[in-house]
């Protein structure tokens, strides 16, 4: 679908340019719901870090993280350089914690320990199926690249590519970091903490390690709300700009030239969400379930995108994620069937008021 359309930097645009505005629509809705709801999931998990510092009660840690993502996104408001600039730093801070963690848990590391069978309480099949959805949490955000597509040189070629090494680069770390938590301590000891490796780092290192590995937690929380807010009012945007959203939308700021409603009407129903939902877990997978269903839609879309021959990987590799989408999501809908059907309700009623032309 990449190299098929290079100069699409909509996510939902695949599924609009060969499924028509409904299924580009749902799409696209469905991607912009998952990105407002991840801003509250990484309010929560910021909260969750906080009690590291601040053993205090959830409410007032949230309160403290959504004073974060109100201050992100006045930094994204004032301009998409100042929000790239902020990224790149707090990504660096964050591998540097990391390594710092591998580093200090090899030297504790056990091989028997990795050989020990781990047993689940639940049956083995719906623990895959949650492992899965949990993994594409961790995983979720990949599709970001494709948003600057038109302002990348040669993007047919370019973007799949930092695409695939995006995703290898971060699988390592996730590799390198499972595999001391396996084999360096006994990892049921800190299944119930909410700073786990920085529980862990203080076993390593001491005191002052675990302060370490949890500023390092913090800081790549910020960094991962911070890019969500980036990039999330952008589509918020685009989608307005093709009239497949309210027109209220298809507005950039005179002096910061930055989508500044989107960015605001963001920050506010995530704290809403954040509060009234107050589950981490769940809105995790309310994530994933969103993702999941433009997932599936761009991989109906690179079937038929076959019978014109643009398309150049093999031919059961569409069908394949297709299936595997759809097998998730209906997993997925079993554990979070109302919201997300209630979400899913308010999208048609806001597709059928942008149709009529009323907003």
């Amino acid at each position: 679908m990449r190299r098929a359309h290079p100069q699409s930097r909509r996510l939902y645009s695949y599924a609009h340019k060969m499924l028509g505005d409904r299924w580009g629509f749902l799409c696209g809705y469905t991607f912009w719901t998952g990105y407002w709801i991840t801003i509250a999931a990484e309010m929560w998990a910021l909260a969750w870090y906080l009690h590291f510092f601040l053993p205090i009660g959830d409410m007032p840690r949230l309160a403290i993280a959504c004073c974060v993502g109100l201050a992100l996104t006045y930094v994204n408001y004032r301009g998409v350089k100042q929000g790239s600039e902020a990224e790149d730093a707090l990504t660096a801070v964050k591998l540097m914690a990391l390594a710092l963690f591998v580093v200090a848990g090899l030297m504790f590391f056990q091989p028997e320990r990795v050989l020990q069978p781990i047993a689940g309480d639940a049956p083995l099949f719906a623990g895959l199926l949650s492992s899965l959805l949990l993994a594409l949490w961790a995983y979720q955000g990949a599709e970001i690249i494709t948003v600057p597509e038109e302002e990348i040189r040669n993007a047919r070629k370019v973007v799949p590519r930092a695409i695939i090494v995006s995703v290898v680069a971060v699988m390592a770390p996730y590799l390198l970091v499972s595999l001391v938590v396996v084999g360096s301590v006994d990892w049921r000891d800190y299944a119930s903490s909410e700073t786990p490796l920085a529980d862990m780092m203080a076993g390593f290192m001491g005191g002052n390690g675990g302060y370490v590995i949890a500023i390092g937690g913090l800081v790549s929380i910020v960094g991962a709300l911070n890019a969500v807010i980036l990039a999330s009012a952008r589509i918020t945007y685009a989608m307005a700009r093709d009239k497949l959203f309210p027109k209220f939308f298809n507005y950039l700021h005179p002096e910061h030239e930055t989508p500044s409603r989107a960015l605001w009407l963001h920050f506010g129903m995530a704290s809403c969400l954040a509060f009234a939902l107050q589950d981490f877990e769940a809105l995790a997978m309310l994530v994933v379930l969103f993702t999941l269903i433009p997932y599936a839609l761009s991989s109906f879309a690179a079937m038929k995108l076959h019978a014109s021959k643009a398309f150049l990987i093999p031919r059961r590799i569409p069908p394949l994620a297709l299936l595997l989408s759809l097998a998730l999501l209906l997993y997925a809908f079993t554990l979070s069937f109302a919201p997300a059907a209630l979400l899913l309700a308010a999208g048609a009623i806001l597709y059928a008021l942008v149709r009529r032309g009323i907003i």
